[in-house]
């Protein structure tokens, strides 16, 4: 199958960002009393749940139903945290700022609306405004953190892309965090068709590493972690001839062809449990890959294929996001599930044991 073509300010220190003192890189500190990412913390009992959107391709007309999908997925997983992971807007589609104000707002609309903490990284349909509007990559994050519960303030300059950050989950205490959510910018398209697309660069990578030891070293222990971006590696494809995978897979993966060496960074560390990404729409399926889960998070949007009109029951479960859980007791685990547009999940809600047993 073809890709489609798609219809289409808090300071720098803010807790939970990698920071730079005199040149050096700096782990996260215990939040600011008055940090909007102090909400990022477990409940009393050790729980925490991520809802991961994925590939909304907003436009600045709103498309009311994948607003009124994510509400409903809002309602009924109540998360602490909403991801975007990608491809938020069609930039294709926004010929100016006003547009770009539309279009992120219709982004910002359920989560401002449900007041639940919320974050984006950048796929890339994001930035084909660019020769029309002269935002750029990094100057996008303007819209999005202008909004009372953004969390995407504080991502880190000088890195390839825009946009990458470590956002800890901390203890019921606020002492110490006891899970990472890193998220990353996969970047865009590139000329060369050969390569296909971007891919998470050198200096990404050797901020994650970096970071990841200096957290180690700052709390005694690795931090688990889950990592977010939009566009899957070259190892998704290795892994799908496994066939140990659980969900749906109706298209190819779409990975850049350079191999960055995520993947292996993310495997010498040995710290984050999961990668999850948006891009190929119609996958939502989860595999596991030399001891890391690598998955896909659906499609929550309608502007963007399979265009099958809203009110088609194939819609009940082609669209959807997918949930996560962690526990303080034990943070160096998860589950994970989708929940999709009719209300149903798959097999991972019911029970781990088929994933124990098929992607083992």
């Amino acid at each position: 199958m073809k890709r489609r073509t798609f219809l289409g300010t808090l300071s720098l220190a803010a807790a939970g960002a990698l920071t730079e003192a005199n040149g050096v890189a700096q782990p996260p500190s215990p939040p600011a009393a008055d940090s909007p990412e102090r909400k990022l913390k477990v409940h009393e009992d050790g729980s925490f749940k991520i809802l991961a959107i994925t590939d909304l391709h907003y436009i600045p007309e709103p498309d009311r139903h994948g607003i009124e999908l994510t509400e409903n997925l809002i309602s009924i997983e109540k998360p602490d945290l909403v991801l975007s992971t990608g491809d938020n807007i069609s930039g294709d589609r926004s010929s100016t700022v006003e547009d770009l104000q539309r279009a992120t707002g219709n982004v910002a609309a359920a989560m401002e609306k449900m007041q639940v903490p919320w974050a984006v990284v950048l796929g890339n349909h994001d930035q084909q405004h660019y020769e029309r509007t002269h935002v750029s990559r990094e100057d996008i994050f303007q819209y999005y953190e202008s909004h009372p519960h953004n969390l995407n303030s504080g991502w880190v300059r000088g890195l390839h892309g825009a946009g990458n950050k470590c956002l800890p989950v901390w203890n019921a205490a606020e002492t110490e965090p006891v899970f990472a959510i890193w998220l990353l910018d996969s970047g865009e398209g590139v000329e060369d068709k050969s390569v296909n697309y971007d891919w998470i660069h050198a200096d990404q990578i050797n901020w994650y590493s970096q970071t990841s030891r200096q957290m180690e070293s700052r709390y005694g222990r690795k931090i688990p972690g889950l990592m977010y971006f939009h566009i899957p590696l070259l190892e998704y494809q290795e892994m799908i001839l496994t066939k140990k995978v659980l969900g749906e897979r109706h298209e190819p993966e779409s990975p850049s062809r350079i191999n960055g060496g995520m993947f292996a960074a993310v495997h010498e560390r040995g710290d984050v449990m999961g990668i999850f990404c948006g891009h190929d729409h119609v996958n939502n399926y989860v595999g596991r890959f030399r001891g890391v889960t690598l998955g896909y998070n659906g499609v929550a949007g309608f502007y963007g294929y399979p265009h099958t009109p809203p009110d088609d029951l194939t819609n009940g479960r082609a669209r959807g996001a997918r949930v996560f859980t962690v526990a303080a007791s034990d943070p160096g685990k998860f589950r994970t599930w989708m929940r999709f547009r009719d209300g149903s999940t798959n097999w991972e809600h019911a029970s781990d044991a088929y994933e124990r047993d098929q992607i083992k």
